[in-house]
């Protein structure tokens, strides 16, 4: 005796009211967020040893590890936005960039609380360091942090997109092939 199963999948007829965020997605994408910005901040630490033990440039060094870290901090919310939107089924492009600007925001939130007191070592590591070794000083430094962090939220949201995109193809071509032909 053969039994038939049926699938059926179906679109709503209107539209969702509100958005429906994934927190769950949204803790995943900052989790490889902060994992792939460990794993690039330590590479990049390894990377500036050993430059320094074969007695290279300090200036070259020093601006090597500021164009490295923001180069992980891009990577790394990049690689959230994808995970925060894959983890989740997200129908709609503007759920999909609220989800990036989540990851976002949580991430800073929980890299700043981590680091409380090493930033304040940095920061004033940086800014002595830029008043010794330039003419502009610590306006300059400040205003490429700020820029690199509007950055950050931008690679986090085209992440994102990227993520939703894929997601929405792939339960939009279930759906095909499971809908009864004519």
């Amino acid at each position: 005796m053969a039994v038939e199963h049926h699938v059926n999948l179906e679109r709503p007829l209107v539209g969702f009211e509100g958005m429906r965020v994934s927190w769950g997605g949204v803790w995943a994408g900052v989790l490889v967020a902060l994992g792939t910005l460990l794993v690039l901040s330590t590479l990049g630490v390894a990377i500036g040893f050993t430059a320094d033990a074969r007695n290279v440039d300090p200036e070259k060094i020093s601006a090597g590890a500021v164009i490295w870290s923001r180069a992980a901090l891009l990577i790394a919310l990049f690689l959230g936005g994808v995970i925060a939107t894959r983890m989740s089924m997200v129908w709609d492009r503007f759920t999909g960039l609220a989800q990036g600007a989540l990851v976002w925001v949580m991430s800073l939130v929980v890299v700043t609380l981590l680091s409380a007191n090493g930033i304040g070592l940095v920061a004033g590591a940086s800014l002595i360091y830029g008043t010794q070794h330039s003419q502009s000083g610590p306006t300059t430094a400040a205003w490429l942090t700020f820029f690199s962090t509007v950055l950050s939220l931008v690679a986090a949201l085209i992440g994102s997109a990227v993520g939703q995109r894929r997601a929405a193809a792939r339960v939009r071509n279930e759906i095909e092939a499971n809908s009864p032909r004519p």
